[in-house]
């Protein structure tokens, strides 16, 4: 069970508190002015940093609040992607008994009961690979007969942590491979990136469609995954061998939505082509 405290501005895990105290990082304006590491992303929202402490390894996302953004933000409908529910996030997976990051810190800054600026602080999780990486390198067509059952195996995993999340009420929103990690030496599956996620009282049709189509555009830009494959990640999802109409008629608003994400992101592949002959 993990245990926070206040300190210097921020929430900490006590696990950490020592760690970070003997690297001047265990205040929030510590992190927030931080300049080292090495940078994996940055954009007008957020930042990430990679950053190692001895052996270990952390990573520090940082989320800015463009005025457009933080007006938005008064609107209690407005879906929040802010540190704070990134962080929230991760506690209530934790809770539920899924498995993600590991909530080291977190801290924000407010104006008037709006958001400026906010940081979380999670530690590396070793030894995990993002299944967008994994599935090709281990499955790449030959396949031996042992391989078909583990590469069948993983589907079934993937598609059984894909119906426990929504049967809990909750939606990603990026629910890409690239944001779920695999750990062979536990068999684990990790969910990384929440800070879009967000729990209902039960998944709305919409946000189960988006889901499952996201996964499912990233699984087939990997080549390795056949018609097959995708019918039997809908039966596991389903838990039935078995498909009712109800859910045929799911996997067809899927497969739809699959479509629109590839025209989305071939339009913004031919926009970035023209900016840069410009």
């Amino acid at each position: 069970m993990q245990s926070f405290t206040k300190h210097n501005n921020m929430l900490i895990n006590k696990d950490y508190l020592d760690l970070l105290k003997e690297n001047g990082l265990d205040a929030f304006e510590a992190l927030r002015n931080f300049n080292g590491g090495f940078l994996l992303k940055r954009n007008k929202f957020r930042s990430v940093n990679r950053i190692e402490l001895g052996s270990r390894v952390f990573y520090l996302k940082r989320h800015f609040w463009p005025c457009r953004e933080r007006l938005r933000s008064i609107n209690p409908l407005q879906r929040k992607e802010d540190a704070r529910n990134e962080w929230n996030s991760m506690l209530l997976l934790h809770s539920l008994g899924f498995n993600t990051m590991t909530p080291v810190a977190f801290g924000e800054i407010k104006s008037v009961s709006l958001p400026v600026f906010s940081l979380t602080l999670t530690e590396n999780l070793y030894g995990a690979e993002k299944l967008e990486t994994f599935f090709p390198k281990h499955f790449r067509p030959p396949l031996s007969d042992q391989k078909i059952r583990d590469k069948r195996a993983y589907i079934e995993k993937l598609a059984v942590l894909s119906r426990d999340l929504h049967n809990n009420g909750l939606n990603h929103q990026d629910f890409y491979l690239g944001h779920i990690l695999v750990r062979q030496e536990d068999d684990k599956l990790f969910i990384i990136d929440v800070q879009r996620m967000h729990k209902n009282r039960a998944i709305s049709p919409h946000d189960r469609i988006k889901d499952l189509a996201q996964l499912t555009y990233s699984a087939g830009g990997l080549g390795i995954f056949t018609k097959t494959d995708l019918l039997r990640f809908f039966h596991a999802y389903a838990g039935s061998v078995t498909l009712t109409l109800g859910f045929k008629k799911l996997a067809k608003s899927i497969l739809l939505k699959v479509k629109k994400i590839a025209r989305h992101d071939a339009n913004l592949q031919r926009r970035k082509k023209r900016h840069q002959i410009k």
